[in-house]
């Protein structure tokens, strides 16, 4: 049974040996420091040819809007309402997507459209330029025509696109287009050294007859891998052309040489919520208990029912130590909580989390239980909607010391980049469109205590 979306399942078999060190972590750390840089070795790959690398997504047409204004006549006030049993015709200024005012280029003449408060079908006979026309009550279905609402985003009724009205004979109408969004970050380059003097490499250790070099390297390893990790769930993009008293390593910065890192999980979901639950909410301020967030049973079902909205019905679920007790508590009135087994998911313990609304493969994250503050966080993450961009692969590199340095230096580098979609997030200026894409992940902050 295929897991998360992995390519393969089981474990690694004689003919299926890591082809590059990236899948040697998954093989020499199934259950350590670095999960999600273990898990995407067996999800989609792809190769860049320059630092900056960009991709075009387009989300689900949502076809909807809010009234802002009703009225007889053309460019109706905002907040205009029309009683019932109002004009056979209505003008509406539309919030087409909840967020750009006046914009009516998601309708066309022909359009059939449902109020969803009143329940009345009308079909749109003109486009103006801030507003469209409608014929009232398709079907005669009301005695008198209902009232149409016009006001803010969560106040004017609710208007959808149901479905196109053609006459026999007509010419064809007007096409209709959605931008896509835009998204870019950058690759950055990891390198991790290990040096060993001359002397030290011929010393004979009492762990280890083979002498120091292994465990050196086997620790670069581990360090490369977690620096890695962390990039992809807390890093953010920038390309920084120079540094200021810049040393080491960085002075080739006042050089003209650049300097970017990548955008991680983290920061690619919308600004954190403090007062309302959404895919990135602050518990501990939105639901604070006697020790920090509580988590009570609604609040959860609000959240899960968020996270497994658009995506995948499986998703992966890293939580520190502290969060998963208190699911753990909430599991035991409530859910039920199942180890996956390990055959499936190349050694790694996942619990499967079984909810209405979808299927959790819970991890303790290491990195996440070691932090104080990571500790109580929760990451929801679609892995189907990420992809491992490089322009190097993880390598190791031998004998890079200076000549006549009695000593070897040899290094794990790595130049790549975490390519997310679906995150919700507002698109940078330069995108064609500045619409927010719907987000398959999710983030739940400062899960502390369970409330019930």
């Amino acid at each position: 049974m295929a897991v998360l979306g992995m390519r393969g399942t089981g474990t690694f078999t004689s003919v299926e040996r890591p082809q590059n060190w990236r899948q040697g972590i998954l093989l020499y750390f199934p259950n350590g420091d670095a999960p999600l840089t273990a898990f995407m070795s067996k999800l989609k790959d792809q190769p860049t040819d320059d630092p900056q690398y960009h991709w075009f997504e387009k989300g689900l047409p949502i076809q909807r809007g809010t009234i802002r204004g009703a009225g007889a006549a053309d460019a109706p006030a905002d907040d205009a309402t029309i009683a019932a049993g109002g004009t056979a015709d209505a003008y509406l200024k539309m919030y087409p997507d909840g967020v750009n005012a006046n914009d009516v280029s998601i309708y066309k003449v022909g359009h059939v459209v449902f109020n969803e408060k009143t329940e009345e079908a009308m079909l749109v006979t003109a486009v103006t330029a801030t507003s469209i026309r409608v014929r009232r009550d398709i079907g005669d279905k009301f005695v008198t025509n209902p009232a149409i609402t016009g006001g803010a985003v969560g106040i004017g009724d609710g208007l959808v696109i149901i479905g196109t009205g053609n006459p026999e004979g007509a010419l064809l109408g007007n096409a209709i287009a959605y931008k896509p969004v835009r998204q870019y970050s950058f690759t950055q380059i990891f390198r991790t050294p290990l040096s060993l003097t001359r002397t030290a490499r011929k010393t004979r250790l009492r762990y280890d007859d083979e002498g120091p070099y292994r465990e050196a390297k086997r620790e670069a390893l581990q360090i490369h891998s977690i620096e890695l990790e962390k990039a992809f769930l807390f890093g953010e993009r920038e390309e920084i052309i120079s540094l200021t008293s810049a040393s080491g390593p960085l002075d080739v910065t006042s050089q003209g040489q650049p300097l970017r890192t990548t955008r991680g999980f983290l920061n690619w979901l919308p600004a954190v919520t403090t007062t309302t639950m959404s895919v990135n909410t602050d518990l501990g301020q939105f639901n604070p208990g006697t020790s920090g967030g509580s988590l009570t049973e609604k609040l959860w079902d609000q959240f899960l029912e968020l996270a497994f909205r658009y995506g995948s019905r499986e998703k992966l679920a890293f939580a520190g130590s502290g969060a998963l007790l208190v699911l753990n508590e909430l599991a035991k009135n409530k859910a039920r909580i199942e180890l996956a087994p390990t055959d499936d998911t190349y050694g790694f313990h996942l619990m499967r989390y079984i909810t209405p609304f979808g299927t959790l493969m819970l991890y303790n994250h290491p990195l996440m239980t070691d932090n104080p503050t990571w500790r109580y966080d929760l990451f929801v993450i679609d892995p189907d909607k990420l992809v491992y961009r490089f322009l190097d692969d993880t390598r190791f590199l031998r004998n890079r010391q200076s000549p006549g340095e009695d000593a070897s230096r040899d290094e794990f580098l790595t130049e790549c980049g975490l390519e997310i979609h679906c995150t919700g997030t507002t698109p940078d200026a330069n995108s064609p469109s500045t619409v927010p894409l719907q987000s398959a992940h999710a983030r739940l902050k400062s899960i502390r205590e369970y409330g019930g």
